[in-house]
């Protein structure tokens, strides 16, 4: 009869063999999820496993790494990683914050390495904040990469760099540019997807993206979109500038090619704005349309969007006069700011009972609502104008006391009364998690 203990034994080793006899790429892709340490562990279960964490072709060194080590230097370990491993590592994630700036020549001498071995995403993170960047070996700029995130590095490219070729994908977070004449055009004929936050020294350049999909702007100031210019972007359909820097009134003119920008991106579908941005679209009289009509544009979100802003109120509806067939507009409204200037709300009484561009509209979102005349106002100019309105949201802003959200919602009520497509009203005053229906 079969003891206890043997029948233990037994099944291990059968599920031991089971997953041992997994191929070789699913054994690497188990690995993954594991930090090079524990992958090292694994080697001891059979001869099988003994190598596979040195031939994974995805190499993760993040902040934890090498955090219990003290008999060796965090580099030291790193090179003897290297050392060990055998055939192409196409994937390497580097966390900066765990080098010493020191030793920034070290991690030149490992982007050579990764450069003449098969490699194709690179990811360059910093999750903490370090004042010394890491400035990019000539190396890199050679490397046929597909997927490249960088983030509190230079970016200052040799004069024979002629482009990512193959790139599918860029990130660039806290990345200063250094640029002059001979690296100012940035050849990424494949490029889908290029996000910029934070970043600095981008004057001139010439970015030639012609598969360009979804572009962002994130915390970025007024000169990232004044001075970086687009070459063939014809095909984005997403397109976000997400919270940046204030902009005063004597500068706005500086940045005025957003609405350039925006008539460059005749087929993008999804647009995010945030308050300073529409100030861009506003230089003496607002026109009534843009010069270009976004006939694509399905979804349309503003942030910080301020009601007291005679500027903005004239290019949000500058842009819904613009846009036929939008389906979904979400505002996340700034905070009341004390001392600020009241609208005059005769700016929105002067646009006529309705908007006739927003037939399409179906949804409707306003966050951070404070239930001014102005706010309102559009609200019930927004349900005259979209006939086929069937859900809307008002979120009341938690500044808001009780009394005056109960008041709010029996007038959002009444106007809601009076718009027959309406299946789905809600007006509330708690605010959720995530205001955003795009991102």
């Amino acid at each position: 009869m079969m003891t206890n203990s043997y029948k233990r034994l037994r099944d291990g080793r059968d599920k031991l063999d089971r997953l041992t006899d997994l191929p070789i790429n699913v054994r690497h892709q188990i690995q993954e999820h594991m930090t090079i340490e524990d992958a090292v562990r694994m080697s001891v279960l059979s001869s099988k496993w003994r190598h596979i964490w040195a031939s994974n072709p995805k190499l993760t060194i993040s902040a934890d790494f090498c955090r219990k080590g003290k008999q060796s230097s965090t580099t030291d370990i790193i090179n003897r990683v290297l050392l060990h491993h055998y055939g192409p590592i196409k994937t390497f994630l580097l966390d900066l914050s765990i080098i010493n700036p020191s030793e920034h020549s070290v991690i030149d001498l490992w982007m050579l390495h990764l450069s003449r071995n098969g490699l194709v995403e690179l990811t360059l993170q910093c999750l903490e904040y370090i004042n010394t960047p890491y400035k990019l070996p000539s190396s890199v700029y050679g490397v046929e990469l597909e997927h490249l995130n960088l983030s509190n590095c230079i970016f200052r490219p040799p004069c024979s760099f002629r482009g990512f070729h193959k790139l599918k994908s860029l990130s660039l977070s806290r990345v200063s540019f250094q640029l002059d004449v001979a690296t100012s055009f940035l050849f990424v004929p494949n490029l889908l997807d290029l996000m910029f936050t934070q970043c600095s020294g981008l004057h001139h350049l010439n970015i030639y993206a012609p598969e360009l999909l979804c572009l962002k702007f994130s915390h970025c100031g007024i000169d990232t979109i004044k001075w970086i210019s687009f070459k063939d972007c014809r095909k984005v359909n997403f397109f976000a500038v997400l919270p940046q820097e204030e902009v005063s009134q004597n500068r706005q003119h500086e940045a005025m090619n957003l609405v350039k920008l925006l008539s460059s991106l005749p087929e993008v579908k999804a647009l995010i704005l945030d308050g300073c941005s529409l100030k861009f679209l506003a230089s003496g009289n607002v026109a009534r349309r843009l010069s270009t009509m976004l006939n694509h544009l399905v979804n349309l979100e503003f942030y910080g969007f301020d009601f007291n802003d005679e500027d903005q109120i004239s290019s949000l509806l500058c842009i819904l006069r613009s846009s036929p067939n939008l389906k979904l507009l979400n505002l996340l409204l700034s905070r009341i700011k004390k001392g600020s200037r009241k609208v005059d709300i005769n700016q929105l009484k002067g646009q006529g009972c309705r908007i006739d561009e927003l037939n399409n509209l179906g949804a409707l979102g306003i966050h951070r609502f404070h239930g001014s005349k102005v706010e309102l106002l559009f609200v019930k100019l927004v349900l005259a104008s979209a006939p086929i309105l069937h859900k809307m949201i008002i979120n009341v802003d938690e500044e808001v006391g009780e009394r005056q959200a109960t008041k709010i919602s029996k007038i959002i009520g009444v106007f809601a009364y009076s718009q027959p497509a309406l299946t789905q009203v809600i007006c509330q005053r708690n605010q959720p998690q995530s205001t955003s229906l795009l991102l």
